[in-house]
């Protein structure tokens, strides 16, 4: 009964905190393909990336996440990516496989709009052995492994310069019409993501890079990300991200005693070298979870060979 207890308290608390169902990394300033497919291909060079991030260490039942991608340009105005990510809390799991396609409108000598769309699959899995009840062949709670197919789309757009950019995707574009046909996985929502940031000068080695992004999906808080880093020498970031929940479009059953605040994040990215970057992300929950902290890594690897174009290449996102 105790795994039970703790897998549907996690669950409860990913609902209600993040606002949202999918996978949350911290590192997606650095990698925006992963919430938004219009950025494939926007740096005009490949890049492969990794992240793994584990939440609330030390109790059971945990969200671990891995995401695997690559993505860059096949022509000066259209780029392709694809993305492999593994999530898991408690006994479910999604695994989702998503081929992202962006084209890309020049607006003027300096601006560029990308257009994205992504097909993709997600299977989800949810482990009935790691499940108890009290009740005997209770048939909410599955005696074996359970298994689920959907068919998950996902759109954006994306406009930038060479120190800003903006950009606004939503996920699971079927998900409010799509559910589970035993009942056993949650009904996703479609959430929604706008993203915005700038790069600025502070002296001759050090350039600020403030942003923010906004997690919706009409149903629980909105979960909003505020940061600011900072690059030394073009080399080497710090920054940090403060996530909060807001009570802005929630549902109006959901219960308003809930605490808003959710967590600090502090990060940091080193350019080993022109085309290796690692990364990594610590959290501090500011809620009832301030005892299990949560960690991230991210190694990204830019490949060399760069398509001919005249528009600069964004090196800041």
């Amino acid at each position: 009964m105790k795994k039970l207890y703790i897998l549907v308290a996690a669950l409860a608390w990913a609902a209600t905190s993040f606002a949202q169902q999918n996978p949350v990394f911290n590192q997606y300033i650095f990698n925006p393909m992963t919430v938004n497919p219009a950025y494939a291909g926007s740096k005009q060079w490949t890049n492969v990336n990794t992240m793994y991030a584990t939440q609330w260490v030390g109790m059971d039942g945990a969200p671990q996440t891995l995401s695997v991608s690559i993505e860059g340009p096949v022509l000066e105005s259209m780029g392709l990516g694809l993305q492999y990510v593994n999530d898991r809390i408690g006994a479910q799991t999604q695994q989702g496989l998503y081929g992202n396609y962006a084209y890309r409108l020049k607006l003027n000598e300096k601006w560029r709009l990308s257009l994205g769309l992504a097909v993709g699959i997600s299977y989800f899995t949810l482990d009935g052995t790691q499940l108890q009840s009290d009740t005997d062949g209770d048939p909410a709670v599955p005696v074996n492994k359970v298994n689920t197919l959907r068919f998950d789309p996902k759109t954006g757009i994306f406009v930038y310069s060479d120190r800003f950019y903006a950009g606004l995707s939503v996920t699971d574009l079927l998900g409010n019409l799509i559910d589970s046909p035993d009942g056993l996985v949650n009904k996703q929502e479609r959430h929604y993501y706008l993203t915005a940031g700038y790069v600025f000068d502070i002296g001759k080695d050090v350039k600020i890079k403030p942003s923010f992004m906004i997690r919706e999906d009409f149903a629980a808080l909105t979960n909003i990300d505020v940061s600011t880093f900072a690059l030394f020498r073009e080399t080497f970031w710090i920054g940090a991200t403060y996530r909060f929940g807001a009570d802005i479009m929630a549902n109006p059953t959901l219960d308003n005693s809930l605490r808003k605040r959710d967590a600090l994040v502090f990060m940091t990215e080193w350019n080993i070298t022109k085309y290796l970057m690692v990364g990594y992300a610590y959290t501090y929950s500011l809620t009832a979870l301030s005892n299990f902290s949560g960690h991230e890594i991210t190694l990204d690897y830019t490949l060399s060979k760069k398509v001919d174009s005249r528009m600069s290449t964004p090196r800041f996102f």
